[in-house]
């Protein structure tokens, strides 16, 4: 059986939180009981949109509730960016019992909704405007600095573009990087860990997971690159374990932000970081980036709807129809169906890669 071009389920593709989670839920009863193991449901402080909870949610598929070897799928680190991460860890729990079968030295760790609060509200950030990506430093030593940020702080908060004057590519870098002194800017990396940081902290404190020979995790996100592309991004540090490890696993598909391969350019505070520590030289992290529509649209529509939600006085004032929010949505969300099909094969390809590697 060709398990990569087994039909796909399109209706895995839901269209909000609440229904995406129901989901998730519903193909993991595809799965035997006996193998689904140390289930968790944070939840989260906050309510979402039709005052239901909200929760993280994670689950090991595998025979052995301590497997030799670990693929680890995440969805919505940037919230609004869950949908198709979403879609993704449904896929696999279709297939996983079969996959599992030719794998059996393997476990499947999912980690659904890890920011359910923008998953829910279609933001990218968290609640309080955190971006999970920029919030993995060390917060007891000073603050990183981006002075190239800084020059557009006050611009960027009134959505004037005086960046562009001089090339809107020119300043990239450094408005994505990361910033820690606006939190009512773009890509906040906040003044302390977040709610998702410390749940993922808790979620992979497990002695099963420090235990296992060999891990590979993906990161579902979308936003970067040509559209519908899957692009695997390589942000391990030239020369590790962990870099040599996405290149062996993943090939020239793996493209390095360090050696400007990549969509993505290096940052500060990534997500990554803190998987790169837990695994040392066992494996490696990647982010499957899905491409949608430009850069600089990327940009313009982040400040448009940081605007929009600074103008509120609660954060549940939040309306979903609201234009800057809906515009935001179908940027990292194309709800197409040939996108959504590329999402599924390079998706699949992806994992197939991963896993064999771990085999090898």
């Amino acid at each position: 059986m060709n398990l990569l071009l087994s039909p796909f389920h399109l209706s895995d593709f839901d269209n909000d939180y609440q229904t995406s989670r129901n989901g998730f839920f519903n193909a993991l009863e595809s799965v035997p009981a006996a193998w689904q193991h140390h289930r968790q449901s944070h939840c989260h402080p906050l309510l979402g949109p039709s005052g239901e909870n909200l929760y993280c949610d994670s689950v090991l598929i595998s025979a052995n509730p301590e497997p030799k070897h670990l693929l680890v799928l995440q969805s919505a680190t940037h919230g609004v960016e869950g949908f198709h991460g979403s879609a993704l860890q449904k896929d696999l729990l279709r297939r996983s019992v079969d996959l599992l079968e030719l794998f059996p030295d393997n476990g499947f760790l999912l980690i659904h909704a890890l920011n359910p609060w923008g998953f829910a509200w279609q933001r990218r950030g968290d609640h309080k405007g955190i971006d999970l990506n920029r919030n993995f430093v060390d917060f007891s030593q000073a603050l990183p600095a981006n002075p190239g940020y800084d020059r557009f702080a006050t611009a960027i908060e009134a959505g004037n573009p005086v960046w562009q004057a001089d090339g809107f590519q020119t300043h990239l870098a450094d408005l994505t990087q990361g910033q820690y002194r606006y939190p009512q800017g773009i890509f906040y990396g906040g003044r302390d860990a977040s709610w998702s940081r410390r749940t993922l902290e808790e979620i992979t404190s497990g002695s099963w997971l420090q235990n296992a020979e060999k891990i590979n995790i993906i990161d579902v996100h979308s936003g970067l690159g040509p559209y519908g592309y899957g692009e695997i991004i390589n942000d391990h540090p030239l020369g590790s374990r962990g870099f040599e490890w996405a290149k062996s696993a993943y090939g020239d598909n793996a493209l390095s932000a360090y050696l400007g391969e990549s969509s993505s350019a290096p940052k500060v505070g990534l997500l990554d970081f803190h998987w790169h520590q837990l695994i040392g030289e066992r494996g490696c992290f990647t982010t499957l980036e899905f491409g949608t529509y430009s850069s600089a649209d990327l940009i313009r529509l982040l400040i448009e709807e940081q605007i929009y939600q600074n103008g509120l006085n609660t954060e549940s004032d939040r309306d979903l129809l609201a234009p800057p929010v809906r515009a935001l949505k179908h940027f990292f969300y194309p709800e197409e169906t040939s996108w959504q099909e590329q999402v599924l094969f390079r998706g699949r390809q992806a994992i197939d890669l991963a896993l064999r590697a771990m085999a090898a």
